[in-house]
């Protein structure tokens, strides 16, 4: 009956739970986490790792380690592996007084999240074809996340983080209707890294060949 009524939770209201029923001064790390949330806890480690690069200025060094531990969350659920990470990352605690206040924080955000995701035109949405298809999306904005751009141009990081909410959000809440505006923001998201990378190959071949000239033609 205990069981049946923690699957009966919003992921909210069970990590609320769990905040409150943690002993002070407990260590946390990611894989316990996942464990202790029957699963679900992939999607809020993936969407508060999102979280820091919804900003338009982009954080190059830090997306590229979040944006790799996303990534590899994505892959293992696209190829059916519990949620899980490598010891290297998902077993290192984190700090007791801190992941608490960022796990109460997080409730609230989440909260937020539920009121717009919610199960809905979703019997699609747990085909096998489909559910890879949606990780490996999500691994895919993951990918973009960690590509080193500098402080300009901006949303280069919130872009790709805003896709990874929206499509965890809805694969969480089992949201068949808000997973395409997920679509829609990815694939805006693509358009835009590929114009964004464009112009930078453009302008460096540009700054290349003044620099050339200036040196050796005088």
């Amino acid at each position: 009956m205990a069981e049946h009524k923690h699957r009966a939770e919003t992921l909210s209201q069970e990590l609320s739970r769990l905040v409150e029923q943690a002993p002070a001064g407990t260590p946390l790390t990611l894989n316990r986490l996942m464990n202790q949330t029957e699963g679900r806890g992939l999607f809020i480690v993936v969407i508060l790792l999102s979280l820091p690069f919804i900003t338009p200025i982009p954080l190059p060094g830090v997306s590229t380690v979040l944006g790799l531990i996303i990534g590899v969350l994505a892959v293992r659920l696209a190829v059916g592996l519990p949620p899980r990470l490598p010891k290297s990352l998902g077993d290192r605690s984190l700090d007791a007084g801190a992941s608490r206040k960022v796990l109460a924080a997080s409730v609230k955000i989440l909260g937020v999240i539920e009121k717009l995701a919610r199960p809905r035109r979703s019997t699609w949405l747990a085909w096998p074809a489909v559910r890879f298809t949606n990780a490996g999306l999500v691994a895919l904005m993951a990918f973009l996340l960690m590509l080193p751009f500098p402080p300009f141009p901006p949303f280069t990081n919130a872009l790709p983080a805003y896709s990874i909410i929206l499509l965890a959000a809805s694969m969480m809440e089992e949201d068949g209707v808000l997973i395409w505006v997920g679509y829609a923001v990815s694939a805006s998201t693509a358009i835009y890294i590929v114009l964004i990378l464009h112009v930078l190959e453009a302008a460096f071949h540009r700054a290349f060949q003044w620099l050339f000239g200036v040196l050796f033609l005088g």
